[in-house]
């Protein structure tokens, strides 16, 4: 009789548990994985923002905006240079910089260009995939924290820490507002506004 009562009660216990504490909690890590799929099929989209770059002993408050249309990119630099505005524009094989005064620069990457010409140690092609909360694929994830809702908070990639320190709503997904990031040669504040998906 007492196993019977007890096994009554055990059942009316459970019977009386509300659905919300019963109901398993969806993993950040499988959020995670959705907002990855999701995210990189984002390859049309647009921002504009300011960036405040750090390089030894020397900064720079630099206005920016970014237009990516799949492998082609076109970004604009505005504000620390004598000879005005600085358009970086091309594609995964070749990238030409152009001073407003119709001055050109080429190479085969982003970063070799910006090293050339300005001395910036620049990571674009990782930052193409940073701005959208992403890790850069072809580096190793060394480490990452994730939020409740699945979204970077932090990233280490060879030697960069990325801290990704708010989200704004885009068409359904969430991409970052303001990024901090940190390498022993380098820090970068990066505020981004108007984003825009889509061609």
């Amino acid at each position: 009789m007492k196993q019977l009562l007890v096994v009554t009660g055990l059942l009316l216990m459970t019977a009386c548990t509300p659905f919300w504490q019963t109901k398993p909690l969806e993993p950040a890590e499988l959020l995670w994985e959705n907002r990855q799929t999701a995210l990189k099929q984002m390859d049309d989209w647009s921002f504009r923002g300011r960036t405040v770059i750090r390089q030894d002993k020397e900064g720079w408050n630099v206005g920016v905006t970014w237009q990516q249309q799949q492998e082609k990119f076109n970004i604009g630099l505005f504000g620390p240079f004598s000879q005005g505005a600085v358009e970086l524009a091309g594609d995964d094989k070749l990238v030409t910089m152009t001073f407003s005064d119709g001055e050109t620069y080429s190479a085969a990457t982003p970063e070799e260009l910006l090293a050339e010409v300005l001395g910036w140690l620049l990571p674009v092609s990782a930052l193409r995939d940073w701005v959208r909360g992403l890790p850069h694929s072809p580096i190793k994830v060394d480490e990452k924290t994730l939020d409740e809702k699945g979204r970077l908070t932090t990233l280490s990639q060879a030697g960069w820490q990325v801290e990704f320190v708010d989200y704004a709503p885009l068409e359904g997904n969430d991409v970052p507002a303001k990024i901090f990031i940190e390498h022993p040669q380098l820090s970068i504040r990066l505020i981004m506004n108007g984003w825009k998906a889509g061609k």
